[in-house]
């Protein structure tokens, strides 16, 4: 007889101001008893221009590794514009020090592209366009042209991201639905947008790939546990 509970062990590393990231992950795991997810946090640096790597995040790797993980998940967004290489190495430290397969955020959400096939997006951010700019030099130099970029009128702090409600997100998002784009990507894994994406994917008739879910969707890739969970919309439905 095995041993009881989940037999995958999947590591987590969420930004101290993000309330979303575990509620959204239980929500998609919840009927997924083979997979157990597990949770540290750190504080993010002060400026949006600051690259995150392992000396920001601290002693939360390695409280990770000792509960002796399959995968583990940046759960932050800040390589979307300060560099993916700068997030490959991050994985690479992270893989060092928990013995395991690593992804981001913004690893996620570009492999989400590449699996979905779409290379025109429109872009959501809930932070400043300025910072939306930069998302769209670096997708550029991945292939990815973003054809229209959705901001908010006013710049909001996390907390206040995680406060928008339906009204809010799904207001931020429409915009991003032109008909030049082939997906639609939300970036900023505090922005509720996940629970929005089956139905704005069946109205609009287009991927959208927000990037809490494309976190836990490559995050089961690298650990080698794929599979489709329905619901979640095109992503989580892939094979």
């Amino acid at each position: 007889m095995g041993v009881p509970g989940p037999a995958t062990r999947l590591g987590i590393l969420v930004p101290s101001s993000n309330s979303n990231a575990e509620t959204l992950t239980a929500s998609i795991v919840a009927e997924q008893p083979d997979l157990g997810v597990h949770y540290t946090r750190f504080r993010l640096p002060p400026s949006l221009d600051d690259p995150v790597d392992l000396g920001v995040l601290g002693e939360a790797p390695s409280l990770l590794n000792d509960a002796e993980l399959q995968g583990v998940a940046f759960h932050g967004t800040s390589g979307s514009w300060t560099g993916i290489a700068g997030d490959q190495d991050l994985c690479a430290g992270l893989k060092s020090m928990c013995g395991a397969p690593a992804t981001t955020a913004s690893l996620a959400v570009v492999e989400a592209l590449a699996a979905l096939q779409a290379t025109r997006i429109g872009l959501v951010f809930p932070g400043p366009g300025g910072i939306a700019s930069l998302i769209q030099e670096e997708y550029a130099a991945h292939g990815i042209d973003v054809k229209g970029i959705s901001v908010p009128e006013v710049v909001m702090t996390n907390p206040e991201i995680a406060r928008l409600d339906q009204s809010g997100v799904v207001g931020l998002m429409r915009p991003a639905f032109t008909r030049d784009v082939d997906a639609v990507v939300c970036i900023g894994t505090n922005l509720r947008s996940g629970y929005y994406v089956s139905g704005l994917e069946q109205e609009f008739g287009i991927p959208v790939v927000d990037s809490a879910i494309a976190t836990i969707w490559h995050l089961l890739r690298v650990a080698g546990v794929a599979r489709p969970i329905p619901g979640w919309g095109a992503l989580l439905a892939l094979e």
